[in-house]
């Protein structure tokens, strides 16, 4: 089965930054935030529930709609010191304030218009939402256009779609206009027809969602992004949606609760809503914190957090190769940075959302082990790796331990961090070589530090007798 290719290109662009500040608005009290966009201009935001991640998108949608709290946030929502302030990339600053005599949130600052900035709330209020009365309102003149063949083909839709879908099924979708307004179907024989709200519920949206994007706005906030798509749509659908992004020249900022989706988000586009001891923050974090503290991992004796993925693999290695025998039934997780791994520890020790701080175990590399233990004061034991960074180390010893690997084509980065992380995904995606055969060349080249490492790891992992 075939389905369309789209190729694409990057473009190195200066780094734009959107801040917005919220102040008493429901039970926020004061949230100060600046999204400092990756080269995909592609931001994800997740958390709890009931934390404000709608009343943040419905900040946005002020500027089409300054009743949009009193209409969908209840009584108190907003209050005589409410207030939002704004600095967007590309705008004059404006904010708003609380009017006594309106009892809205108001502003006497030039605004952007509003198909400039477009917020898109979630069920019911979302104008994605209310595209199956505007289609079924018109069918009447999309099956004119039809009958006349005024129509077209909706190639960049088609490719969207595609690209999410991997197969044929739109390739012959298609486009008319009616009044200001583009409708998209299938056609079949006879002038007989599939409209885009016959399509499943996950299509459709997925058609809305390209509407919006598309529309010509600078700035787009959707809230529940992935509603109604199936996991294997919820994969595809960031690398979907890049592209688009580009062509337009627009950002774009969605709330998931998606692990498939947001696994997929690229380095830096990850932003966390989270309640620390009653401060609202919302910040920059790692998928496996976001991971660790969302979901949790409840139903295990015991828990080894690591800095990273890379740390994380290693660690399950040695537990196998050195045939520890676990009794406590253990998950190793890699968190994503030393900084954010003390963080995650500390929420631990603080609201045991893995378990008691013994039954946690916190790994990391040798070259963050002085830093992380100096700043941490909790009572979570904590480990070194054998090597100061496992990556850095295969990197600066492949001429003595990788002789056979043909060095890269691609320019390294002058950077050695960066030029260690490429070189691992070099080894371990273009060359194919298993982990597994990288894991053990530290083995054997620090033994000693190894089984050091191993035998506390034992210790946390066994009963003892």
């Amino acid at each position: 089965m075939a389905y369309m290719s789209c190729a694409n290109s990057w473009t190195i662009s200066v780094m734009t930054k959107d801040k917005i500040t919220i102040e008493n608005i429901k039970c926020i009290s004061r949230l100060s935030v600046e999204f400092n966009y990756p080269e995909s201009k592609f931001i994800v935001i997740t958390g709890k529930n009931g934390i404000g991640k709608t009343s943040l998108i419905k900040a946005f949608h002020l500027i089409s709609d300054p009743d949009i709290f009193q209409k969908s946030s209840g009584l108190n929502a907003i209050r005589h010191d409410s207030k939002i302030t704004f600095n967007i990339d590309g705008f004059d600053g404006f904010s708003f304030d609380f009017n006594e005599k309106l009892g809205v949130l108001d502003t006497k600052d030039k605004l952007p218009s509003i198909n400039q900035i477009i917020a898109e709330l979630p069920i019911p209020y979302g104008n994605r939402f209310k595209q199956f009365s505007l289609i079924s309102n018109h069918d009447s003149a999309i099956r004119t256009n039809i009958a006349a063949s005024e129509y077209g083909r909706a190639d960049e839709l088609i490719c969207f779609l595609s690209q999410i879908y991997q197969n044929d099924k739109f390739n012959e979708l298609k486009t008319t206009k009616v009044k200001n307004y583009e409708f998209y179907f299938i056609l079949l024989y006879d002038d007989y027809y599939v409209r885009e709200d016959h399509l499943s519920s996950g299509e459709y949206f997925l058609i809305q969602l390209y509407r919006i994007i598309t529309s010509g706005a600078k700035l787009v906030l959707i809230d529940e992004l992935d509603v109604a798509l199936d996991a294997a749509a919820q994969v595809k659908l960031y690398t979907g949606i890049k592209p688009l992004l580009e062509r337009y020249s627009s950002r774009l900022i969605v709330i998931s609760h998606s692990l498939a989706f947001m696994n997929t988000v690229d380095d830096g586009g990850l932003y966390y809503l989270e309640d620390n001891s009653g401060s609202i923050t919302l910040e920059q974090r790692s998928f496996g914190y976001i991971k660790s503290d969302l979901y949790g991992f409840e139903g295990y004796d015991r828990y080894i957090l690591t800095e990273d993925e890379v740390l994380e693999g290693f660690v399950e290695y040695i537990i196998i190769f050195y045939s520890v025998r676990p009794y406590y039934q253990h998950r190793t997780i890699g968190v994503g940075g030393w900084t954010q791994l003390k963080m995650i520890i500390e929420k631990n020790d603080r609201d045991k959302i893995f378990s008691y701080s013994s039954n946690v175990l916190a790994i990391v590399d040798g070259d963050a082990y002085p830093s992380l233990v100096r700043e941490y004061n909790g009572s979570t034991e904590i480990y070194q790796s054998p090597v100061a960074d496992i990556e850095m180390f295969i990197y600066k010893m492949r001429d003595t331990l990788l002789q056979n690997i043909e060095i890269p084509i691609y320019t390294e980065s002058n950077d050695p961090k960066k030029a260690s992380k490429s070189y691992w995904k070099y080894l371990t995606i273009d060359k194919g070589m298993q982990k597994n055969e990288l894991y053990q060349i530290i083995i054997d080249s620090e033994q000693e530090k190894c089984q050091h490492l191993v035998a506390k790891i034992k210790i946390f992992l066994e009963r003892s007798n």
